[in-house]
């Protein structure tokens, strides 16, 4: 406890404590809502990116799952009934060459093209071989 002479007599009284202000100042709010911005702009355009990232992921998958089921379809059909060829499945162009690879056995490759981002073209190949029985 502190003593004051503030008064015009000599009297010396005791003064309270200052208690501690409690709370934020404006400046500190601003600070705050600042860096949330900034964290949440981040966080924005790295969301956009993963985005696209599994948009192309996807388009991929797409595209080996055709080129798969083309395989399976030529290997089906057996080795005297296969031949070079193309086609569209699912939007996606694809196309295919049997060679004989060596005695009882052709050789095929499959190759499915698709976008996986604007204006970007990829491939798909898969290479198998097809016996003959």
């Amino acid at each position: 406890m502190r003593l004051s002479t503030r008064s015009h007599r000599a009297v010396l009284r005791p003064v309270a404590p200052r208690r501690a202000r409690r709370g934020f100042t404006l400046v500190e709010v601003i600070l705050a809502m600042v860096l949330l911005a900034v964290g949440l702009l981040a966080l924005a355009s790295g969301s956009v990116g993963v985005m696209r990232q599994m948009r192309s992921g996807n388009k991929a998958a797409v595209a080996t799952m055709v080129a798969q089921a083309r395989m399976e379809k030529l290997r089906s059909k057996g080795c005297s009934n296969i031949s070079s060829g193309s086609a569209t499945t699912n939007g996606m162009p694809e196309k295919w060459t049997v060679t004989v690879a060596v005695a009882r056995v052709n050789a095929v490759a499959e190759t499915v093209f698709y976008s996986s981002r604007a204006g970007k073209r990829d491939t798909i190949a898969l290479n198998g071989a097809v016996p003959c029985m």
